[in-house]
Formats: structure tokens, sequence, C-alpha cells
């Protein structure tokens, strides 16, 4: 594999990875929405959780077994990433402010 081959492979699976996160967390708030208040944090944080734990393992899985470069690969990867933790985050504050409206 070429240089230039491995570098773009990198990038490509850590972009990829961080919107399957990304995706993931989107559908698990689209389902949780529909729940009680109650029902949606469990399911917001429990989703939270073992997204997590499953990304962590692909993340060290695709190190160990694939030829990538690890800096582009995990740079990107936690760039998308972050991007959408930010979301998720965004998306569990509006829902306890409406929660709070609701509740007034």
């Amino acid at each position: 594999m070429e240089p230039n081959d491995a570098y773009v492979l990198s990038l490509t699976l850590g972009i990829a990875f961080g919107v399957v996160y990304g995706l993931a967390s989107f559908i698990t708030y689209r389902l949780a929405l529909r729940k009680s208040a109650r029902t949606f944090m469990m399911v917001a944080f429990g989703g939270m959780a073992i997204r997590l734990m499953m990304a962590a393992t692909a993340v060290v899985l695709v190190l160990a077994l694939a030829p990538v470069q690890p800096l582009p690969f995990v740079t990107s990867f936690f760039a998308v990433f972050a991007m959408a933790l930010v979301l998720e985050v965004t998306v569990l504050h509006r829902q306890q402010t409406r929660q709070a409206v609701a509740r007034t």
C-alpha cells in the first residue's frame, strides 16, 4: 500500500466511524423522544454509554488490525466525534428545557 493510500484510508475510516457514531446518536434520540421524560433520559444516557464503548472498541480494533496511519485516523475520528457529541449534548439540553417549560 502506498503511503498516500494509507493516509487516505486513515482519514476515510476515521470520518466514517465518526459519522456512524453520529447517526447512531441521532437514531437513539429520535426513538427516545417518543418516550416519557424518565425513559428518554435512560435511553439517552444508556445509549451514549453503549456507543462510547463500541466506538472505543472499534478504534482500538482498527488501529490494531487495519493498515492505517494512527494520527490521521484518530484525528479525523475525533473531529467528527466531537461535532456529533456537541450535537448530542445540545439535543439533551433542549429536551431538558422543553420539559422545564412544560412543567410551568
